[in-house]
């Protein structure tokens, strides 16, 4: 694929390139005085503005959310009713699972979206979409139209995926991208118990007109926003994204020059080294900084459907109703199953400050193991009629199934893949790990009523150990790192993380602060 700078119509490569320094000497970045002062803005206004942003995009995740968790109050809904909507096990599945099957075509465009139109504004677009598929599940009269509005609000779902941590991940300081990128995904959480919660006291109806006003509220706020100065770098608009890296970052004219001038130089060198090779797509997609991160994050994804991770979110209600027999709501487990999840997303966000990416995953997948496992003994045997024996587990299932193995693939495509990449590596990733949700949705009512629910938490329990395997050997850590850095370390001839060169420059990590 073809990488490369798109300049301005009016002005050369060099006069682009010049343009950056002008622009840095010229732009009022900061109060009268030395121009070239390397004085730094204080931490806590840069901190405010990031914070800011990532709330933003937090709204539009959440409306992402909504239609997550709608299925789990919709089908017991449809199935205590008389009539034309009434739905049986098999068109049940169907209308779970074809919001995962339409998002695959949601990713797919995010793309092309993300690198035509920008992370910013291919967020808003998304919310278009979104309002229209609760639209028509709001006025449905047939399952025809209940499975039109769930494929446009799951196409919107896949839209907002990849762009979402790609303009987090770009907009946000090293130190703290782990974080912000992980918030979404308390976001994604607080919508489902958002959904959850509506459903314990609304008609499903009234729950869908309730929920675009979310996706109509973020639409307005994001006008609020600047575009990555990666992507405006990138498409040659240089005093644009001078203006933006300023408005996230603050900093003096020399610092904010450094910056934007080390964004030009990679993507003018990325963009020399693809002409020069005449790469293409395929043969991008084969080296080794692309096709590496390529592999670890879908087969992570892989790892995060066949443990259960979104079938708990899709067949809530279901699933808990074949647990227990002492007339505990099911509704009220269910969201009290979402608030944990909402919690635990939060705590995972700290975590990402404190810990290491990998230590995450490996506390994730064990702890869903073990959690998985023990159901599956209790539901076997007399320990079956515990309700809340049962429950707890549960609980502490989706509490560690959510800190790894929910939030992390998102942000590792935030992280792991290269700029020249980031939009269409991204969203093929969203493609696949929705395909693979899509099959595991559509399939799991079959295989609870053919090996049992207690066999199906054996089934999770297993791929679980067998995710902290291979993530124990792949998985890099990426903490503290620049994606400059993360980068380079996918240049070196090595697969297994454990298997790394360990030789390091003295120093590197340290003075790199570069967000490309």
């Amino acid at each position: 694929m073809n990488v490369e700078v798109q300049y301005d119509d009016s002005k050369s490569k060099d006069d682009c390139t010049e343009m950056c320094n002008k622009t840095a000497d010229t732009e009022p970045l900061q109060k009268e005085g030395n121009a070239e002062s390397e004085v730094e803005p204080k931490d806590s206004r840069r901190l405010i503005t990031q914070i800011l942003l990532t709330a933003i995009v937090t709204i539009v995740t959440a409306s992402a959310g909504m239609p997550i968790g709608y299925s789990a109050i919709l089908l017991p809904q449809l199935k205590s009713m008389n009539g034309s909507l009434q739905v049986d096990d098999e068109m049940g599945s169907w209308i779970v699972s074809v919001h995962s099957a339409a998002s695959p075509i949601g990713a797919l465009l995010s793309g092309t979206l993300m690198d035509y139109f920008g992370r910013k504004m291919t967020l808003q677009l998304c919310c278009i979409p979104l309002i229209a598929g609760w639209i028509v599940i709001m006025s449905s009269h047939n399952h025809a139209l209940i499975l039109v509005g769930r494929i446009l609000a799951g196409t919107a779902v896949g839209v907002v995926a990849a762009p979402c941590q790609v303009y987090i991940a770009e907009m946000s300081d090293p130190n703290l991208r782990g974080m912000f990128s992980s918030i979404p995904f308390a976001s994604y959480s607080f919508g489902i118990l958002l959904v959850y919660m509506l459903g314990t006291a609304a008609n499903w109806r009234m729950v869908a007109g309730i929920c675009m006003v979310l996706p109509a509220m973020s639409m307005i706020l994001f006008c609020c926003l600047p575009e990555s100065p990666a992507w405006l770098v990138k498409k040659g608009r240089i005093e644009k994204a001078t203006r933006s890296y300023h408005w996230v970052n603050g900093g003096s004219t020399a610092k904010v020059k450094r910056e934007i001038q080390q964004l030009v130089t990679r993507v003018e060198n990325e963009g020399a080294q693809s002409k020069a090779t005449q790469r293409s797509l395929w043969r991008t997609f084969l080296s080794s900084n692309v096709l590496k991160p390529f592999i670890i994050v879908n087969i992570f994804g892989l790892f995060q459907s066949l443990t259960g991770v979104y079938v708990i979110v899709f067949y809530a209600v279901e699933i808990i109703s074949t647990m227990q027999n002492s007339g505990l709501n099911e509704f009220h487990a269910a969201t009290l199953t979402a608030g944990v999840r909402f919690i635990a997303a939060i705590a995972a966000s700290v975590l990402l400050v404190l810990t290491g990416r990998r230590a995450i995953a490996l506390l994730s997948t064990i702890g869903t193991a073990l959690s998985a496992l023990c159901l599956s003994i209790f539901l076997q045997t007399d320990f079956s009629n515990s309700t809340y024996l049962i429950l707890s587990l549960l609980i502490f299932y989706v509490a560690a199934n959510t800190i790894g193995l929910m939030i992390l693939p998102g942000v590792l495509v935030g992280e792991l893949f290269p700029l020249k990449v980031r939009g269409i590596a991204g969203s093929l990733s969203f493609t696949i790990i929705n395909l693979t949700m899509f099959s595991f949705a559509k399939i799991f009512p079959f295989m609870k009523s053919l090996i049992g629910i207690g066999n199906c938490f054996l089934f999770f329990g297993v791929t679980s150990i067998a995710g902290s395997i291979f993530l124990y050997a792949t998985l890099p850590e990426t903490k503290n790192q620049t994606l400059n850095d993360i980068e380079d370390y996918f240049m070196q001839e090595n697969l297994l993380w454990i298997t790394r060169n360990r030789r390091r420059r003295n120093g590197a990590s340290k003075t790199q602060t570069s967000k490309v």
